[in-house]
């Protein structure tokens, strides 16, 4: 019986120092039958042309290879463009400095044949993190993972805490498509993604660390301030979408660790916003937090880091 395509989508954009690396990585997979779907978002470097010479040289390894250069939109925009472009039912989202290793693709592929759930949408494996020179770093002991195997309500734990790393994603390409992919006016536009996903689908986790997280001074995650807005933005999103879908009690806890979050990052810079985190800390305790709430404090760290 021959093997179903799976697809690999990397939206390239000012990664020369890496882009090779990644690739061959993808090379490397044990899956026999892949295609590669690569754009690049109007790199200012050489990314796209090391990208082309790389791809030239391994051709042969790939059932379809799509690469294509475009003026530059954004991560989001860039994203979706390639995974549209993809033909495989699954496919595996990489940043074009992370990096996967060998068996990633079959183990998760294995996985997805052998759990047979028409509900499945996305699947996502444990990672490590390198840094600028692939480097393993040390694991954290705060570091969590979701349950194992499969998860029909998977948005319970999302919302609190985002334990999906990019690099280890798989993605049901019709499943995403339907939503809408990626929400482009929004800074932190996969986890927004992740958690409209979960309210109509099952997300899986493979406890395995089959792909690497490169952690390097031109991530956007290094900029805390200005995530930690895009954090109050995307939960003031999934509340609107979804009112009820996390009880209050729960939803009242996530707010004020948010908001001391919030005090922590602000308080030197912007002292004069103490009354207002007070108060929405004490309001907290009578009445569960509106999206606009979320959307105020998010507003304030989005302006204040630009």
């Amino acid at each position: 019986m021959s093997l179903p395509l799976v697809s690999i989508a990397i939206p390239a954009y000012r990664h020369a120092r890496y882009i090779e690396t990644c690739l061959a990585s993808v090379c490397a997979q044990t899956y026999p039958e892949l295609e590669l779907v690569l754009i690049d978002d109007g790199s200012p470097d050489d990314t796209f042309e090391i990208a082309k010479r790389f791809l030239a040289a391994h051709r042969d390894r790939f059932r379809r290879i799509v690469l294509e250069r475009r003026e530059n939109c954004g991560v989001s925009a860039n994203s979706n463009a390639c995974i549209e472009a993809c033909s495989g039912e699954w496919v595996h989202l990489l940043g074009s400095d992370d990096r996967l290793y060998p068996e990633k693709v079959a183990r998760i592929q294995a996985a997805i044949t052998e759990w047979n759930l028409p509900t499945l949408a996305l699947v996502h494996t444990d990672t490590n993190t390198i840094d600028s020179n692939g480097t393993v770093q040390p694991v954290r002991r705060t570091d969590r993972h979701a349950p194992p195997g499969p998860d029909p309500a998977a948005y319970r734990w999302l919302f609190h805490h985002n334990l999906i790393s990019n690099p280890s994603v798989a993605l049901r390409r019709d499943a995403f498509l339907a939503i809408g992919g990626f929400d482009r006016t929004l800074p932190l536009e996969d986890i927004d993604c992740w958690l409209r996903l979960s309210t109509r689908h099952a997300i899986a986790r493979v406890p395995e660390v089959l792909a690497s997280y490169r952690k390097h001074p031109g991530n956007s995650l290094r900029q805390r301030q200005k995530m930690l807005g895009a954090f109050f933005v995307t939960y003031a999103k999934f509340i609107e979408t979804n009112p009820s879908l996390i009880p209050d009690d729960e939803l009242q806890r996530h707010f004020r660790w948010y908001l001391r979050r919030f005090w922590n990052r602000i308080r030197k810079r912007e002292a004069g916003c103490f009354p207002l985190f007070v108060g929405a800390m004490l309001k907290s305790h009578f009445r569960p937090p509106t999206s606009q709430d979320y959307r105020r404090f998010g507003k304030i760290l989005l302006e204040e880091s630009s």
